[in-house]
């Protein structure tokens, strides 16, 4: 037995080596006596070729063998046991351009149903430029999702999900570097971890629980455990009936917690520094993957200040004002006001990358710290790139008497947050943190134009399967 070799692992240095492969059957041509077949493996393809020799020729498969690849349905999953052969001319079809495979044997591993319900080549074309004030209605696309499976088989999901891996890999690694431990949090939860009725309802054996909207309460309990830095990668989950092209209703959360020193800002400046050393890594490691994508959709090249661009909030409105746009002074960013505000920034600074600090009181979670010397705003931050908020922090209130007056002035019932006040009653250190998207991060960063691309099996208000 051949021993099993990979399509992206093979080159002119094989030539004339037998080697045996497996993959899917993408597409074949039959010239008459010679037979042209493309198998796949993942985002690598190699030309595979038959010829039809007269019955009873020795060592070369038969007639019969010629007629059944011939017709063997596309998708199919074979392996092929070949000669390598450097090619007389480029394979242009193929990733492997400068090899083909001279068939001598094979084995049909699970044959595929003829009638494919969407064809790898149909899901492939291109999709149509999208802006981002358009809503995902690309009726194609959502056939795409509905046989998923097909689909993620395309070189464009295939791509996709390599760097969403590197993008996890590259987090973990850096946030681990930097003494942070990973932790995890329960997501069935007695009460709403972010306030406000955005939560999906269960029943918990007869008592009413939901689906944590954020690990927020349990990663700064884990701080008060005195667990200095922590993080967490997981599911969360957001009833917001928003059908657009930048919201789920499940999507990977990535959130951490720090004590802090002197600043808020301590945290802003180690996050900003890993998302370019993320950006750049992912940028060089998987170059080959960014092309596919860019090759699929309009993908301009991201710029970064030399120094990390601050805005506060006030300057934010009287950017979006001078430009004429009317609202008021303490309104929370809208997705248009994000969209105009990232253009001015752009021009102004030349980054696509930048942190807004200050948001106003009024718009902020109860556990945001306010501003001491003026209660209009509070220590909050959000980033964005490319005109889009990828993610969101700010420093908490870690003293119990300013907590509980926090909650009660947002009229919250405090028994539901018996758990999460209690743990401040025993001391806590200053802290602040993050939480980020990981699929609207990464539809940002590859200029994706909607972030269901982004999301292995994606939910949102009218998909619930596969």
């Amino acid at each position: 037995m051949y021993q099993r070799s990979e399509l992206k692992n093979l080159s002119i240095l094989n030539h004339q080596e037998v080697v045996r492969v497996r993959g899917r059957v993408f597409s074949k041509k039959d010239c008459g006596r010679i037979l042209f077949l493309i198998v796949r493996d993942g985002i690598d393809t190699l030309q595979a070729v038959l010829v039809k020799n007269k019955e009873g020729t020795d060592g070369q498969l038969s007639i019969g063998d010629y007629n059944l690849l011939r017709k063997i349905e596309n998708e199919s999953f074979i392996e092929l046991i070949g000669t390598i052969y450097c090619a007389e001319q480029p394979v242009s079809a193929c990733s492997q351009q400068s090899i083909e495979l001279a068939i001598s044997g094979y084995t049909i591993l699970s044959r595929s149903v003829l009638d494919l319900p969407i064809t790898l080549k149909e899901a492939a074309i291109k999709e149509d430029q999208k802006t981002e004030s358009q809503d995902f209605s690309s009726i194609r696309y959502v056939k795409r999702l509905n046989n998923r499976i097909l689909d993620l088989r395309t070189d464009l999901a295939q791509a996709i999900f390599r760097v969403n891996d590197g993008m996890l890999f590259c987090i973990q690694s850096y946030l681990r570097n930097y003494g942070f431990i990973e932790i995890k949090t329960p997501k069935l939860i007695g009460g709403a971890s972010e306030g406000g009725a955005d939560v999906f309802k269960v029943d918990y054996f007869g008592k009413p629980a939901c689906l944590a909207q954020s690990p927020q309460l349990y990663k700064q309990m884990a701080i008060m455990g005195d667990f200095k830095r922590v993080f967490e990668i997981g599911p969360v989950f957001r009833a917001e009936n928003s059908d657009t092209n930048r919201h789920l209703t499940e999507f990977i959360g990535v959130d951490l917690e720090m004590v802090i020193d002197q600043s808020y800002m301590e945290v802003v400046h180690l996050v900003y520094q890993l998302l370019l050393d993320l950006f750049d890594t992912l940028s060089k490691k998987y170059h080959r993957e960014i092309a596919i994508i860019r090759s699929c959709f309009n993908l301009p090249p991201l710029t970064f200040a030399s120094e990390l661009v601050v805005i506060p909030f006030p300057d934010a409105v009287s950017f979006l004002k001078a430009y004429g746009k009317e609202r008021g002074d303490f309104d929370d960013l809208s997705k248009e006001d994000e969209k105009q505000l990232g253009v001015i920034v752009k021009e102004k600074y030349h980054t696509d990358l930048y942190v807004i600090t200050h948001y106003p009181s009024s718009v902020r979670p109860f556990y945001t710290m306010v501003d001491p010397n003026d209660g209009r705003y509070t220590h909050a931050y959000d980033f964005m790139l490319r005109g889009v908020e990828i993610l969101s922090g700010a420093q908490r209130i870690h003293d119990y008497v300013s907590l509980s007056q926090r909650v009660a002035q947002l009229g919250i019932e405090p028994t539901t947050l018996d758990h999460y006040l209690n743990a401040f009653k025993y001391g806590a250190p200053p802290h602040a943190g993050v939480g980020m998207g990981l699929e609207r991060m990464l539809k940002c960063f590859l200029g994706l134009p909607d972030v269901r691309y982004s999301s292995l099996f994606p939910r949102d208000p009218k998909r619930l399967y596969p």
